[in-house]
């Protein structure tokens, strides 16, 4: 399981028990793949083969977290994320057996006990149907059983009830990617990184999907370079932008001079 490197906690009265959720790795090919880009593919899909790949996770109301900034290029270093800074709001009136629930949720979730966590997400939306996030778990326990046709109606529930959540978006441009439908894959992924510009998960696969489905090598530089900003361990993603570097010089195309990703 892919969990989020960062698991931010407060006390009880400030933690936000909505989904924050990793991304579904893009399996990636072309209409004529390299091994490079077929050893992409392998690698960037275990979201949606029925592991447990994705997480959600709670977290904890820093405002400091935020600025001001609207900035939603690839290389911003804009910081703010919508639906973190809305989530007082959004939970002042829950009750605290509700977040309870959603909490033995997220850990039975984590325990691949999916039955009992959907039977619980189940009980905190009919207590609370505004907890965007809660949809989304669903959605999650969909894809990990390979039902993905109801994983998208739900993240689309999700979306209806909040549209700034950014998790909703990332996994639903996820399986859109997975259906062949790459412009709404691309729209998806833009829509979480205006919610949210440093997602990382949204940065990456959009880099991926911008290469390998619609040939915007220069575009997809920019945003593997975002990418490795906010994750600069990851060896793959190094790898990738090396593969993409290539792909660009090889075209003919001008390698920019902006090795720090700004734009």
């Amino acid at each position: 399981m892919l969990f989020i490197k960062s698991l931010f906690t407060s006390s009880t009265a400030q933690v936000a028990l909505f989904a924050l959720v990793s991304l579904m790795l893009l399996p990636g090919c072309s209409s004529s793949p390299s091994s490079t880009d077929v050893n992409k593919q392998t690698a960037k899909d275990p979201s949606l083969d029925g592991m447990n790949k994705d997480i959600v996770d709670l977290v904890s109301l820093d405002t400091n977290r935020a600025n001001n900034s609207t900035s939603i290029s690839a290389g911003s270093t804009d910081t703010h994320n919508v639906y973190l800074e809305q989530a007082s709001q959004r939970l002042a009136d829950v009750p605290v057996s509700v977040l309870s629930q959603y909490q033995q949720a997220i850990d039975q979730m984590k325990n691949q006990q999916w039955q009992a966590a959907n039977s619980l997400f189940d009980k905190v939306i009919a207590a609370e149907p505004q907890l965007s996030g809660a949809y989304v778990n669903k959605a999650i326990i969909a894809i990990n059983q390979q039902q993905l046709a109801q994983a998208d109606a739900l993240l689309a529930q999700a979306i209806a009830v909040n549209n700034n959540n950014p998790y909703a978006h990332q996994i639903k441009a996820n399986i859109a990617r997975r259906q062949g439908q790459y412009a709404q894959a691309e729209q998806g992924y833009l829509t979480a990184l205006t919610l949210w510009p440093q997602y990382p998960q949204a940065q990456l696969n959009l880099a991926i999907l911008l290469e390998l489905y619609r040939g915007q090598l220069l575009q997809a530089r920019q945003y593997y370079l975002a990418y490795l900003v906010n994750q600069p361990n990851d060896e793959q993603a190094k790898r990738w932008l090396a593969g993409v570097e290539i792909k660009i010089q090889r075209a003919g195309l001008t390698l920019p001079d902006n090795a720090n990703g700004a734009g």
